[in-house]
């Protein structure tokens, strides 16, 4: 079907480039992003008023929750307060906008959530240059699009990345120049728990790509303290990929078909299903021809796959407008659709990335430098 373009895409979305220790690199994101970090401030702000949390409460939450992930990960927390002076901003408000979904989970589950998201990974079997690619279409309130920005950071000691983000959060989908890649998804269960001594899918997906290797990337995500469910896709140059479906406490495992693994926001692995209250099937029913359009879609190129064919993929609109590329819903209150089309080349250390949706976006590629 032909979509109508409802929405005009920005031509690419800002890039900086960071080097230096953790509390330097979030002083220049903070710098260089400082009225966007003030906008992405504002969005949740108004997200916590929808649902009846005080913003004086929020705060002062967020701020016992940081000497938890202090003790789990000074250098993130270095990076926050970096953010924080460079947009001349209170910690407090970084530090809540970095850990917002699993304290929202817990006043009134699944209202915060405008995303979707659909994502993929294809193994070199599965393209036609044998290269390792992955794919996200994020998905989530259109208010969050002009905050967005491309990052590529190098702190010492650590592998370089490249990745999308909102201006003020520490990650949401990208790679490392080891070419370990991660993309994610939301999910929804009957197991969201307390928020204080756990930490948030974003921070989980930053923290595996400090790892050089696809099975320490994979140990790294599972061993963070989960304080809501969410899904993530890693996959590493010639190595390998997976799905981790992960939940508080437990992570469920898929694994690729043919070389191609696919998600939404619903569970797929077999143990999960029986065990668990998918809550996304509820609120996303869409969720359940997502996968199935892109994976279809790759599975019709298998072997022969080219970044131009996960593109159209990601472009597919069968269920206008809650489709893979999924455009604002005139009949819903939310504004929500695709802010980000990504197609990362973990072979070639590149990651192509479109301002959405998909279906009318311009692809900048993105290199290490």
């Amino acid at each position: 079907m032909n979509a109508v373009h409802d929405v005009i895409p920005p031509a690419a979305f800002p890039f900086l480039r960071t080097e230096g220790a953790p509390a330097d690199v979030g002083r220049a994101h903070g710098r260089a992003f400082g009225d966007r970090v003030l906008a992405s401030v504002g969005v949740y702000r108004r997200k916590f008023d929808a649902i009846g949390l005080p913003w004086d409460k929020a705060l002062a939450f967020a701020g016992r929750n940081i000497d938890y992930l202090r003790s789990l990960d000074p250098a993130l927390v270095a990076e926050m307060d970096g953010i924080a002076e460079g947009a001349e901003v209170p910690a407090e408000e970084i530090y809540l906008i970095n850990i917002r979904t699993g304290l929202t989970r817990m006043v009134e589950e699944g209202t915060d959530e405008d995303h979707e998201c659909t994502t993929a990974a294809m193994l070199g079997e599965a393209t036609a240059d044998g290269h390792t690619l992955m794919a996200q279409n994020w998905d989530q309130h259109g208010d969050c699009q002009a905050n967005t920005v491309v990052i590529e950071q190098h702190i010492p000691g650590e592998p370089a990345l490249l990745f999308i983000t909102e201006a003020g959060i520490l990650f949401r989908h990208g790679m490392n120049d080891a070419g370990v890649g991660v993309v994610g998804n939301a999910l929804r269960t009957n197991r969201e728990k307390p928020a204080d001594r756990a930490t948030t899918s974003h921070i989980a997906r930053r923290r595996a790509l400090r790892c050089t290797t696809f099975d320490a990337a994979v140990q790294a995500l599972r061993d963070t303290p989960r304080s809501h469910s969410g899904n993530h896709i890693i996959a590493a140059d010639g190595q390998g990929a997976v799905d981790v479906e992960a939940v508080p406490g437990e992570t469920f495992l898929v694994h690729p078909r043919d070389g191609i693994v696919v998600h939404s926001n619903h569970f797929l692995n077999a143990d999960a299903c029986a065990t668990l209250e998918d809550r996304g099937r509820a609120s996303h029913p869409d969720t359940l021809f997502r996968d199935c359009r892109l994976r279809d879609a790759l599975s019709a190129r298998r072997g022969a796959i080219t970044i131009a064919d996960v593109r159209a993929a990601l472009a597919d609109h069968h269920g206008f407008p809650v489709s893979v590329c999924r455009h604002p819903d005139p009949a819903a209150e939310s504004n929500g659709y695709t802010l980000v089309s990504s197609v990362i080349d973990l072979t070639a250390r590149r990651m192509c990335t479109a301002p959405g949706p998909a279906c009318v976006g311009t692809y900048t590629e993105y290199a290490f430098t």
